[in-house]
């Protein structure tokens, strides 16, 4: 059976528990059909829409909204929570949200968009990025980005209904002026699946953009900071290069929806022209889904007004009042976005509240026991890029065919799943881990099996607050039942087949 969420009903007067309930269905709505809930009250990632008494290692795939972020909204709209809201109200509500991510991110000239995913905040970099000219979506590392990306890059719709509730085509263009966008994908691993050198990438981007220019198309180029398992590539030098080198010819779009990136480094990217992608949902530790582009106000200045096809993917109020063409723009609200983008926002500012050096050594004891558990169960961790920073400090990954050498990608999401769903019967606690990420192949060119663990800002901020015993003792704890239920879904998974019995 899948795990309960915590239950507000249980010991809170009957209103208490409505507006609980209440506020549950409104994060689930104004999203697409990844966030709505099966029978058992989950999504199709396992997480439930109220706080959940999970151990939660898989920010680096979803969070669930935590304890104080839940009981924080109920306090705020308990009196209107069942009231809609007003386009006026939405747009003002978005507009004090920009104020506090300026803020946090120390840049007041930006253009904030909001989306209600990731994936969607891709649309953000083309209508930014298009000139008339027909584009081409350079999209690094496919297969440890979001998966629907290689279609939100494109301009093509990647599902059949978009977060406004329109029914679409999936994979047809949103609108003719991106029909014509080709998509070049570039890898971030090498054959073997080793990180590839930030100079080669960076040098292989250039040629791309140089091949657009000679075609007299555009280039939309994405570079990765902090990838599905921590990878981040180009490096900012390179990036800096790239942009000393080509300048105006291209645009580029920085994947940093992990959220695993700090103030500074956001504003280093800003500073080069960069459109930087990043979400609420992962290591923010709010509910999914919400994302946010910081476009450079320069960018936002020589944009074409949006194209028609932008009705169906976003609201007005979700685009800077000073965009151009915005207001073709449905003038509605999106009740579930708002609380979303609140819940994640409140999760960011009690994180920038502590003190870095604390942040640091709970992520340093989180990798030191983390590397216990590897060797405990004998396990590999996959190679990273070699570079501290937040996103490889906050985030391991796994590499189960170094113990079960026939474990592929296949067999890891089935025992990501088993985890998912039987860790509390066989552990009595829920354990929530990062989905598979493809990173290197086996022997017979099948994908390896992989499980990723993350912190999230709310784990640190709860960890931080921890001396330094208890917070090895809870680790230790931790990882002991993490090792048991990988060992235990492994079991299951990849037992050896017993022959037939004769006769």
């Amino acid at each position: 059976m899948l795990l309960n969420p915590k239950s507000y009903e249980k010991n809170a007067p009957r209103s208490d528990a409505r507006y609980a309930a209440r506020l549950a269905e409104a994060l689930i709505s104004g999203g697409d059909g990844r966030i709505r809930l099966d029978a058992q009250g989950r999504n199709q990632y396992y997480a439930s829409a109220a706080p959940s008494d999970a151990l939660a290692y898989g920010s680096s795939t979803i969070s669930s909204i935590s304890e104080h972020a839940f009981t924080t909204l109920i306090g705020e709209w308990r009196d209107r929570i069942d009231q809609p809201v007003a386009a006026r109200d939405y747009a003002a509500g978005l507009d004090a949200i920009r104020d506090r991510l300026a803020a946090y991110f120390g840049w007041n000239d930006a253009a904030i968009v909001f989306a209600a995913s990731g994936t969607d905040l891709e649309y953000v970099g083309l209508a930014a990025a298009w000139d008339g000219r027909p584009l081409t979506a350079v999209l690094l590392g496919r297969d440890e980005v979001g998966s629907g990306c290689i279609h939100s890059a494109a301009g093509r719709f990647f599902a059949a209904e978009t977060a406004t509730g329109a029914r679409v085509v999936a994979q047809s263009a949103i609108d003719p002026a991106f029909a014509g966008i080709a998509l070049i994908d570039v890898a971030v691993r090498d054959a073997a699946g080793r990180p590839r050198a930030s100079a080669a990438v960076a040098a292989e981007l250039s040629l791309h953009i140089e091949r657009a220019a000679a075609n007299g198309r555009r280039a939309v180029v994405h570079v990765v900071h902090g990838s599905k398992s921590g990878l981040t590539l180009p490096a900012l030098p390179d990036v800096e290069r790239l942009v000393a080198t080509h300048g105006d010819a291209m645009t580029i779009v920085v994947d940093a929806c992990q959220l695993r990136i700090a103030p500074d480094v956001v504003r280093s990217y800003l500073g080069l022209g960069c459109i930087v992608l990043m979400t609420g949902s992962k290591f923010a530790g709010g509910p999914p889904f919400s994302g946010f582009a910081l476009v450079p106000a320069a960018a936002r200045d020589r944009a074409r007004p949006l194209p028609e096809g932008f009705r169906r993917l976003a609201n007005r109020a979700e685009w800077p009042a000073d965009w151009p063409g915005a207001d073709i723009l449905h003038k509605t609200g999106n009740f579930g976005l708002l609380l979303r983008l609140q819940a994640a926002l409140i999760e960011i500012e009690r994180f920038a509240a502590l003190p870095a050096g604390r942040v640091t050594h709970v992520a340093a004891r989180f990798s030191h026991h983390v590397m216990r558990l590897v060797k405990r169960l004998e396990l590999a961790e996959v190679p990273g890029a070699g570079t501290s920073c937040l996103a490889t400090e906050t985030l391991r990954t796994l590499d189960l065919s170094a113990r079960w050498p026939q474990c592929d990608f296949d067999a890891a999401k089935t025992m990501h799943g088993h985890i998912a769903r039987q860790s509390r019967q066989w552990l009595g606690q829920e354990i929530r881990l990062g989905q598979p990420v493809k990173t290197h192949p086996l022997d017979d060119g099948r994908m390896a099996g992989t499980l990723r663990l993350s912190l999230s800002m709310p784990l640190i901020i709860d960890m931080a607050a921890m001396d330094d015993i208890a917070l090895d003792e809870r680790l230790d704890h931790e990882m002991s039942l993490v090792g048991a239920a990988i060992s235990a879904a492994g079991a299951m998974t990849l037992a050896s087949p017993q022959p037939a019995p004769i006769g």
